[in-house]
């Protein structure tokens, strides 16, 4: 639990972006919040990294390209406005971008995300030679829609996507292939949600409540909240520490997990209320 390897990352250049701001005398922004987590980002403002969504809303200086990625029409809103852009997309993402951008010309492009969610608005942004790759936003099995006769499709999904909506909608889509289609389905859920959801289904066969930390807009948080209260145990999505309920001490034994955008700090705050209480 807590940050996965692309949080962690962003979060360091977030740290390097600022020092440098700092020393040529600049200002500093994130293109949009960094993560998804009330806590961090309120640490960062108060470093002097403030978010903006727009090129007009600061002054041109550095800004940190957030996790989740971003258009290619809004990356070059800010370049031509005069900011340095500091790319904290992750590695993942940005390879998924690149891959969009493949098969656009050949293959017609089904995403598989949440309506606006920043990766997914990064997704149904990529662009070749200033032109939109155009795609299609699936964002449950009811949208799938029906086969076109021989087409030929190129599926992805956002990364950190809900692993059983994910598994519905691909299996409605292999479908296609019975038309004639070509389905080919380039990426996958990411595999440190796919761990840490796996390590929450065992967590869930030993406990009778899990409490999950993590911000309110993380989808990855949320999913894993959801797939507690689907594996049959009582379930909390927290915030942090005061978020803890009286009803978590009914338990006779209570689990903690976290998603992937939750410090280490806003964990051991919880950890220690729950012991506070229990003392």
């Amino acid at each position: 639990m807590g940050y996965c390897s692309g949080v962690s990352r962003a979060l360091a250049m977030a740290d390097k972006a600022i020092a440098e701001a700092r020393e040529r005398d600049k200002r500093v922004y994130s293109l949009g919040n960094l993560i998804h987590n009330r806590q961090v980002i309120e640490q960062f403002a108060a470093e002097g990294l403030s978010s903006i969504q727009d090129p007009d809303d600061g002054d041109a200086g550095l800004v940190v390209v957030r996790a989740h990625g971003i258009a290619d029409a809004v990356r070059q809103s800010f370049i031509d406005s005069g900011y340095q852009l500091v790319d904290a997309t992750c590695p993942v993402v940005k390879h998924n971008l690149r891959r969009i951008a493949h098969y656009c010309s050949t293959h017609k492009i089904l995403i598989v995300g949440h309506k606006d969610h920043p990766e997914t608005r990064a997704m149904q942004g990529v662009q070749i030679d200033g032109r939109p790759c155009r795609s299609r936003l699936i964002t449950c099995v009811e949208e799938v829609g029906t086969a076109r006769e021989g087409e030929r499709y190129a599926v992805f999904v956002q990364t950190t996507f809900d692993e059983k909506g994910w598994a519905e909608i691909k299996g409605r889509l292999e479908h296609f292939r019975d038309h004639g289609c070509e389905v080919l389905f380039v990426n996958d859920v990411c595999s440190s949600s796919s761990d840490r959801r796996s390590a929450l289904l065992a967590l869930a066969k030993e406990c009778d409540g899990i409490v999950v930390i993590g911000g309110v807009e993380s989808a990855n948080t949320r999913a894993l909240y959801h797939l507690a209260l689907e594996a049959g145990v009582k379930a909390w999505h927290i915030e942090d520490e005061g978020g803890v309920l009286p009803q978590m001490f009914e338990c006779d034994i209570l689990g903690i997990t976290a998603g992937a955008s939750t410090p280490t700090s806003v964990i051991d705050a919880v950890i220690r209320r729950l012991q506070q209480e229990q003392a």
